[in-house]
């Protein structure tokens, strides 16, 4: 049981954090400090609402799409923009229940979704979970516009070739190829599903995983490996993250192993960013600490991992330094 001296013991720990990252913040605007474990919020203070959140960076800006929770169901989808991850600007809804399709936030809702760019045609695209209210559908969705901040239009909805599909991601290829990746046969598989060229249609399917369980599935390629970082089916509850990794896509994954603590960390996998600058490249893994009180305040997590050969360092920090410029980042507030 929490005493009232354990509970003021860390408040205090907090405060002090906070004021390490303020003042860090005050020496330069090159690096900034990002605390875990408290909401998101736009320079303006409105709380960011971009859950299960999907990113691309274009120049020097990264763009965050995501679901608006704010009231639980139904959620459209919201744009955000930053320089350098922590500071983020509120830009406009990209696609909005009843507006941008009748049957959103009335027969049909949009889960996880995630934003592409495709250099062949100069569209923006983002593909989602397309759900029934009592998760009967089983489908996705595809959207596009001319422009990141446009008003994205519905190109497409249904069961991937005729698959059952839930929750969601995607994945670009160093050649440009394009992929959609998702829970499939009722929560049992991993479905690979690489689009065409356009990024606006599935031309082929790849089961992964049969019979795991796993969903929330996350792929990075470092140098000739890939790497999926994936949780189990239970819910908006934490659990064991798992990765594996192949050298081809389509087959030769390793078995599954945990990383992180039983609980990942009390996250679920959403994306990993690959920050290049000038000194190094750093990769961020971005996790929702899902029901953290409730939906509409569910947590963003953002941390620092590294990989070597087949491994991955996957440490929890509750607090640490970034600077998106240089690539690097530390434990300690640099001079």
């Amino acid at each position: 049981m929490m005493t009232r001296t354990n509970i003021m013991g860390i408040l205090l720990l907090s405060l002090i954090a906070s004021n390490i990252c303020a003042q860090n913040e005050r020496i330069t605007h090159s690096w900034v400090c990002i605390e875990n474990g408290r909401l998101w919020k736009t320079d303006e203070g409105e709380v960011v609402q971009a859950h299960a959140p999907g990113f691309v960076r274009v120049n020097n800006l990264w763009y965050m799409v995501g679901e608006d929770r704010s009231h639980s169901w139904n959620p459209d989808v919201n744009l955000y923009s930053s320089a350098d991850l922590k500071h983020w600007k509120f830009e406009k809804k990209i696609i909005r229940n009843g507006l941008t399709d009748k049957r959103l936030g009335k027969s049909r809702m949009i889960e996880r979704a995630k934003l592409l760019y495709c250099e062949k045609t100069g569209k923006y695209v983002v593909w989602c979970h397309w759900e029934a209210t009592d998760y009967g559908a089983s489908e996705a969705a595809c959207f596009q516009s001319s422009t990141i901040d446009g008003d994205y239009h519905l190109v497409w909805a249904g069961r991937p070739l005729n698959i059952k599909s839930r929750d969601c991601n995607v994945f670009v290829d160093s050649d440009g190829t394009a992929y959609f990746i998702s829970t499939t046969n009722e929560n049992q598989d991993i479905g690979l599903f690489r689009l065409s060229d356009d990024y606006l249609s599935i031309v082929e399917h790849t089961c992964l995983f049969p019979g795991e369980r796993r969903e929330a599935p996350v792929i990075i390629r470092i140098d000739d490996r890939y790497f999926m970082l994936s949780s189990a089916c239970t819910g908006w509850a934490p659990n064991q993250c798992k990765l594996s990794w192949s050298k081809n896509l389509k087959n030769g994954w390793s078995e599954l192993r945990d990383i992180g603590n039983q609980y990942a960390y009390h996250t679920q996998p959403a994306a990993i960013l690959e920050v290049k600058g000038t000194k190094q490249t750093t990769h961020l893994y971005i996790g929702d600490r899902w029901m953290d009180p409730d939906l509409p305040n569910s947590k963003t997590i953002m941390f620092p991992i590294s990989f070597k050969g087949t491994e991955i360092t996957f440490d929890y920090k509750e607090r640490f330094f970034l600077n998106v410029k240089t690539g690097e980042w530390s434990d300690n507030a640099p001079e």
